[in-house]
């Protein structure tokens, strides 16, 4: 019974999630590349934020599911740049994506400001994820969920973190 509850708070909490950084990311979809180069305080107002200056630790739950959604996107890109990413492979990616971040909120144990951050930018990814489900070649689904990807590694400490878009 225990473990129904916590699955059933574990999809409510992820649901939130999504539903109240929908607006957040439709804004900064809207953000050009240039915009992105910019320092993280244009972030600030997103609810991204630094460790007082300095990126926030990451545990070994954050950093494996972050590297399973980023090696999932990654395997995704030739396709998309193909225009040849099916609408199967766009379920399978958006339903890696929603398992990693279960796994995230599930077993991730950060300070509470650090998980704050994590949150809007797990709120980006679901988003993207659930674009790329409903149209795998649409420009907010796996650019979005690139540019989340991209987004990360200047809030968290993640070594050994790349990003190849093949761009």
């Amino acid at each position: 019974m225990e473990k129904s509850l916590r699955r059933l708070l574990l999809v409510l909490v992820t649901t939130y999630i999504t539903l109240t950084y929908t607006d957040v990311l439709l804004a900064e979809t809207e953000l050009t590349d240039h915009q992105h180069s910019h320092s993280q305080d244009q972030h600030a107002d997103s609810g991204l934020s630094l460790n007082q200056g300095e990126k926030w630790k990451t545990d070994a739950p954050l950093r494996q599911g972050m590297q399973s959604i980023n090696e999932a996107a990654m395997n995704a890109v030739p396709a998309y740049h193909n225009q040849t990413l099916t609408k199967m492979d766009g379920e399978k990616l958006a339903k890696d994506i929603n398992e990693q971040v279960n796994y995230l909120v599930a077993n991730c144990k950060l300070e509470p400001a650090a998980d704050a951050t994590l949150h809007v930018l797990i709120g980006d990814l679901l988003t993207a994820a659930a674009e790329v489900n409903k149209n795998p070649l649409s420009q907010q689904g796996l650019p979005d969920l690139i540019k989340a990807l991209q987004l990360y590694p200047d809030y968290f400490d993640h070594q050994g973190w790349t990003i190849e878009t093949g761009e």
